[in-house]
């Protein structure tokens, strides 16, 4: 076998869950976090518990206090601890604990609809991620990505409302998701519960105004239409 070949395979190899790589967007992990938290688990992997970040930086190519934001954004998240513990010498060790990401994924995936339709639920949800991202016309923080998280998993909201209700703010030029926010939570006060009944609201509003509305008068006789004035135009009118 050629030597590096050999290398490669002695020097080991991280084993990722799936379902984290496909899910880790929903549960506000960004991808400059997944980046450092796959750096953390390799060294991990192969026995450093409290890998330096001066390490993890030089990997990544970026500055060590690049790393410990993100490592700190972890922490306010719940997404990683930091621990202490006794080692085999007796003495007091630091270690990183990801178990929170992994919590975090259960929940998630423990209430996503065990059926042949989760597929297309899925994409669904994603749809809603990009076409927000699209109207703000900038990338979502990782709270504002729990945040949607929250309507689906909490609120469960449907996508297609959730969209709907991004229309509305679009059409008030108002691009936040507090006001989407208080949209969705106005429809769901009014148990409107799907798309349906949100648009069948809408058009009841709208026949209703119409119907409030003062109907114009028909002119007939002398008074239909604007009178015409008797004389021609640039003609002396004093």
């Amino acid at each position: 076998m050629e030597s590096l070949a050999a290398a490669l395979i002695n020097d080991g190899q991280t084993t990722i869950a799936n379902a984290l790589l496909t899910h880790y967007r929903e549960i506000g992990v960004t991808n400059d976090e997944l980046l450092v938290y796959l750096q953390f688990k390799r060294l991990m992997d192969q026995g450093n518990q409290f890998p330096d970040a001066a390490v993890i930086a030089t990997s990544l190519g970026e500055d060590t206090n690049a790393v410990f934001q993100r490592l700190h954004e972890m922490l306010a998240k719940k997404l990683l601890t930091i621990e202490s513990i006794t080692g085999e010498d007796q003495k007091i060790h630091d270690r990183y604990n990801f178990d929170g990401l992994y919590d975090k994924l259960a929940v998630a995936l423990k209430k996503q609809p065990q059926e042949p339709t989760a597929a297309s639920t899925e994409n669904m949800r994603q749809k809603v991620f990009t076409a927000i991202q699209t109207e703000f016309g900038r990338d979502l923080s990782p709270i504002e990505m729990e945040s949607i998280s929250k309507w689906f998993d909490e609120d469960h909201y449907e996508p297609e409302v959730i969209e709907l209700a991004l229309r509305e703010a679009v059409l008030r030029q108002v691009y936040n998701l507090t006001y989407m926010d208080r949209i969705l939570l106005n429809w769901q006060k009014r148990n409107l519960k799907t798309a349906s009944q949100v648009e069948a609201e809408r058009q009841r509003s709208i026949e209703k105004r119409l119907n409030s509305a003062p109907q114009p008068q028909r002119q007939t006789g002398d008074n239909a239409g604007p009178k015409i004035p008797l004389f021609k135009l640039g003609e002396d009118q004093s």
